[in-house]
């Protein structure tokens, strides 16, 4: 069964690579062939819009991730029955959902020159805002439509075949987009390319869950039994709070810059959040395909075992956090300044806040996986409401009162974090699934991220007098690149979890090797 844990987790992350590098090289292509035809108030337009909607999104409720946890057992025991109720079950809870999404959004439309605020940003060849509004709200309610079935995928260790769907989607939304744009400059179709791509990965799917479990359709009247409501219904009440405090932190910046500082803001702003979300994105990848693996094994194992897998786990998460902020502090500005021009870069001070924001929400990956896998959704569930009522109050204080702009916005998401998500998770974690004290993880946390200062001193050091030209570019990437390899090296490679992820290295390529010798015999 360990074994084939592993290969599923490395299957479904290599899937799940594939699939992120090539939505990574494309969203900024896409992003680079729209700011040079279309420029940054179209781009403050796009983000304000997806942020506003984002934060309807809190109508899920986190459905989604307790029917998930809910079918680890029936999946792992073959219960049709019960797969095929909770199904059921979900699809009533999306479609309302769905129409739930459209119908508060079309309520918004009266109040957007509010969330807009400083309208002399905005494009005069620009369609109504309401019209350009609905074709974002459309986007977003569509995906609610079929997308249930991607869950029973996910669940059942299958996120490669997600991965792939997503893949394809991508590849022909980005490359209709950059047609639309070049070809016709329209803004107005490049949003409905968007919409069509979205129901269609989600009608294809949905086609593909009802091959995979014909026996969905074979008990479509099967109905949840009062145990099993319970249980879901509260680990969504639990996961609303989580979701509350989701859409809040990453819903609402975006509608706070446009208001205090101005839709141009907006779009240079969101070019960062594109660069640390791409990346962030890249960076769940390597993870979310091991969740399903994880649930199966906490079901399996002693909590003592699932403690010493977290340790591995945290360290792998670490490695590669310390990795990615490294290159994010040193590179993104240098970055957007060679794709988008010097006048797109932040201060550094802005920058420095972003990285800090940037390495701590990946550090909680290794805690968030075990929430999910362990169903702590209860434990966890004031959490995020501390989190959003910290978060936006900061947020507006230090953006208006103390007229810090964007700054101001960062900060205070920074704030929120270290106050709520920084030590809640763990002490859940360790608590309720390994019965043991917080200062454990904290001691390894710290382990790992104090080194991270020295690395990123370093990396810019040996990078400080480079011109910023696209050669110079390639040439800090290479040095961001093995700097922090080597140094982490030093740090680490006498540990028992440096070694472990050493052999997780080896057996992933030792199977492409293995999968490239059947292709060409």
């Amino acid at each position: 069964m360990a074994k084939s844990r592993t290969e599923n987790s490395i299957r479904n992350t290599g899937f799940a690579l594939l699939g992120q590098a090539s939505a990574i090289i494309l969203s900024f292509i896409t992003r680079t062939v729209f700011i040079q035809n279309l420029g940054a108030s179209y781009l403050g337009i796009n983000g304000l819009f997806t942020n506003i909607l984002s934060v309807l999104s809190f109508a899920e409720l986190g459905f989604g991730t307790a029917i998930i946890y809910a079918m680890y057992k029936p999946l792992a025991e073959n219960d049709q029955k019960q797969i095929a109720a909770l199904m059921h079950f979900y699809s009533r809870i999306y479609r309302f959902v769905g129409i739930f999404v459209l119908t508060a959004g079309c309520c918004l439309i009266p109040v957007l020159p509010f969330l807009v605020g400083d309208v002399s940003g905005i494009p005069p060849d620009l369609p109504p805002l309401w019209v350009v509004y609905l074709l974002f709200l459309l986007n977003s309610s569509a995906s609610y439509f079929f997308n249930y079935k991607r869950s029973i995928i996910l669940a059942s260790q299958n996120g490669h075949i997600d991965s792939l769907n997503t893949l394809t989607f991508n590849l022909l939304r980005n490359v209709l987009q950059i047609v639309v744009i070049l070809v016709w400059n329209a803004y107005i179709l490049f949003l409905v390319v968007q919409i069509l791509c979205t129901f269609l990965g989600n009608v294809c799917i949905s086609v593909k869950a009802d091959k995979l479990f014909p026996y969905l359709k074979e008990h479509r009247n099967e109905k949840l039994d009062k145990k099993s409501l319970r249980s879901i219904l509260k680990n969504v009440l639990a996961m609303a709070c989580h979701k509350l405090g989701s859409v809040v932190v990453s819903g609402t910046d975006n509608i706070l810059i446009s208001m205090f500082v101005g839709v141009a803001a907006t779009g240079y702003y969101s070019n960062y959040t594109l660069v640390t979300s791409t990346v962030r994105s890249f960076y769940l990848q390597l993870f979310s395909p091991v969740t399903a693996s994880v649930g199966n094994l906490v079901a399996e194992k002693s909590s003592e075992e699932s403690y010493l897998f977290f340790k591995k786990l945290l360290f792998i998460n670490a490695y590669i956090a310390v990795f990615c902020t490294t290159c994010l502090t040193t590179l993104i500005n240098p970055f957007i300044a060679v794709l988008w021009g010097s006048e797109y870069e932040f201060p550094f001070y802005i920058v420095a806040f972003l990285m800090l924001n940037f390495f701590v929400t990946c550090m909680r990956q290794s805690s968030c996986m075990f929430i999910d896998a362990s169903g702590l959704f209860w434990q966890v569930r004031w959490k995020s409401v501390l989190e959003a009522v910290i978060n936006l109050a900061a947020s507006v204080l230090l953006a208006r009162t103390f007229h810090l702009g964007i700054f101001g916005v960062v900060a205070g998401t920074t704030i929120s974090t270290l106050t709520t998500n920084f030590w809640w998770e763990p002490y859940a974690v360790f608590k309720y699934a390994f019965g043991k004290k917080l200062r454990y993880y904290f001691a390894d946390y710290l382990k790992y991220a104090l080194p991270m200062f020295l690395v990123i001193a370093v990396t810019m050091l040996a990078e400080y007098y480079l011109p910023v030209t696209l050669w110079a570019f390639l040439l800090r990437c290479v040095i961001s690149a093995v700097i922090p390899v080597a140094m982490m090296y030093v740090f680490f490679h006498h540990t028992s979890e440096y070694r472990y992820m050493l052999s997780l290295v080896r057996t992933v390529l030792k199977k492409l090797s293995k999968g490239r010798t059947k292709q060409h015999p």
